[in-house]
C-alpha cells in the first residue's frame, strides 16, 4: 500500500510540475513537459530524491530539458520560474506536513497536499501567465527589484527545503 501511496504522489509530482510550467509559459505541448518532469524523477532517484544536491541538479536539468526536449525558448529569468514553482510546492507542503504526518501518516498527508496543490494550480491558471508575463517584462527592462526579488527566493527556498529535509529526518 505504501508502494502505491508513493507512486501517486510521484504522478502528483510531476503534474504539479508540469501544470505549473506549462499554464505559466504558455507554450509547448502538455506531453513534453510531462516526459520531461518523468525523466527528471528518474535521474533524481539515482541521485537520491532527500538531498539538497539533488534540488540544484532539479533546477539545472528542468531548464536543459526546456530547452531541448520541450524546445521553447528559457533563459535565466526561467529559473525565477522554477524558484517560484519550488518555493509555493514546499510553502504548501511544509505546514501540511508538520499538522498531519503524526496522525495520518507521511504518505495520506502527500497525497492531501497533492491534491490542494492541484487545486490550487487550476484556481489560478490564468493568473500564472499573467505573472509569467509581467515578471519577464520586468526582467527584460532591466529592473533592479526583480533581480533581487529572484535572489530573495532562492534563499527563502533553500532556507525552507532544509527545514523540511531537517523535519523529514526527525
Amino acid at each position: 500500500m505504501a508502494l502505491f501511496l508513493y507512486i501517486a504522489i510521484l504522478i502528483f509530482e510531476i503534474l504539479y510540475y508540469s501544470l505549473f510550467i506549462k499554464l505559466a509559459k504558455k507554450e509547448g505541448k502538455l506531453w513534453k513537459y510531462l516526459l520531461t518532469f518523468v525523466l527528471e524523477t528518474i535521474i533524481i532517484f539515482i541521485f537520491n530524491s532527500m538531498n539538497v544536491i539533488t534540488y540544484f541538479i532539479f533546477i539545472i536539468t528542468t531548464l536543459l530539458f526546456l530547452k531541448y526536449l520541450v524546445k521553447v525558448k528559457t533563459s535565466i529569468f526561467d529559473m525565477l520560474l522554477i524558484f517560484i514553482m519550488l518555493l509555493i510546492k514546499v510553502l504548501i507542503e511544509l505546514p501540511f506536513y508538520m499538522l498531519f504526518s503524526n496522525s495520518l501518516g507521511i504518505y495520506v498527508t502527500g497525497i492531501i497536499y497533492s491534491i490542494v496543490k492541484m487545486l490550487l494550480l487550476y484556481v489560478f491558471r490564468n493568473e500564472l501567465h499573467i505573472m509569467y508575463n509581467n515578471m519577464q517584462k520586468l526582467w527584460k527592462n532591466n529592473n533592479f527589484y526583480i533581480r533581487y526579488i529572484f535572489s530573495t527566493f532562492m534563499f527563502i527556498y533553500a532556507i525552507t527545503s532544509c527545514i523540511f529535509i531537517i523535519l523529514y529526518y526527525l
